[in-house]
């Protein structure tokens, strides 16, 4: 053998030993993403729901779903928030993360991420978007599949539409200025930027009037321990208590990632995922692999753990 299979061999076995032992020993890392989207280990470590299912969790904010996949597949962290859309990809692609817990479900009675124009634009429909430049946050992604789907549903064509890549909190500017005709934005940008902005439409509507926006991945192996059991039933203790506890979860969303705590007051909260269904994960699979962010079209229980 060589000693590059070698070496390799001895990362992956202390690799999984490490996994083991942090399993037996209850400290769970946990990777999210500055937003009310991933916020739940924030509310479950303030109400001490990690700590009654004997796990202690250690929570890093990362710049995105995709480093937060990397960090799951290597070993960095034990479990993190994704899209499913980004989560997909991965296992299509070999990457060994299954989902354990479900995060974020968009609703159409509260969207939180929403297709919006410059102020006093006179775009209405998809049709009005041909040709046009519309700004999501990474390309081929669950924003990207959702724009794509409205304005083909509403007289458009998306293959006519130019994508660029923009951070939320550039879009508004970007929108006055005339660099991009609409966005794909989401809170609390939404609301932060509410003044310079319009509503175009609710392009998730596109998808389904409710779906799961993103979950909570592992690494296949952790997936079958006692300690991911554990954390998929915190999660789901905290995604009941956030449904139901507005004002609470605001202070400590403001509080934990530094937002300003009128804007966490008054901006659209997320709605947290109570149970993990292949129904409310199905449709953002079959949406992606039409538009081309999956290779081929895959089943919601290929994706759960």
């Amino acid at each position: 053998m060589r000693r590059g299979a070698l070496l390799a061999g001895a990362a992956a076995f202390a690799a999984a030993s490490t996994l083991r032992a942090r399993a037996a020993e209850g400290t769970v890392r946990i990777g999210v993403v500055a937003s009310d989207v991933s916020a739940e280990p924030y509310y479950a470590d303030a109400n001490g729901f990690y700590a009654r299912a004997g796990l202690q969790a250690q929570i890093e904010a990362l710049a995105g779903g995709g480093a937060i996949i990397d960090a799951v597949a290597s070993g960095s962290l034990d479990v993190g928030f994704a899209n499913l859309t980004s989560a997909a990809a991965a296992r299509q692609r070999a990457i060994p993360i299954a989902l354990l817990a479900p995060a974020t479900v968009y609703t159409s009675k509260a969207p939180i991420t929403v297709l919006v124009k410059a102020r006093g634009s006179p775009l209405r429909s998809g049709a009005d978007l041909r040709g046009k430049t519309l700004a999501v946050s990474t390309l081929r992604g669950e924003l990207q599949v959702a724009a794509s789907l409205w304005i083909d549903k509403t007289g458009g064509d998306a293959r006519s539409v130019h994508f660029v890549e923009l951070p939320f909190a550039s879009m508004a500017p970007a929108l006055a200025g005339g660099r991009v005709d609409a966005a794909m934005i989401t809170e609390p940008a939404m609301t932060i930027q509410k003044d310079r902005i319009e509503l175009l439409a609710d392009a998730y509507d596109a998808i389904a009037d409710e779906f799961l926006i993103g979950g909570w991945v592992a690494a296949s192996a952790w997936a079958k321990s006692d300690a991911a059991r554990r954390f998929g039933g915190a999660m789901a203790e905290t995604a009941r208590w956030a449904n139901a506890h507005r004002a609470q979860t605001a202070q400590i969303l403001a509080a934990r990632i530094k937002l300003d705590p009128a804007v966490a007051r008054a901006m659209v909260r997320a709605t947290y995922g109570e149970r993990l269904t292949p129904q409310t994960i199905q449709p953002v699979l079959d949406a992606a692999a039409k538009y081309g962010s999956l290779r081929s079209p895959m089943q919601a229980a290929e994706l759960i753990a």
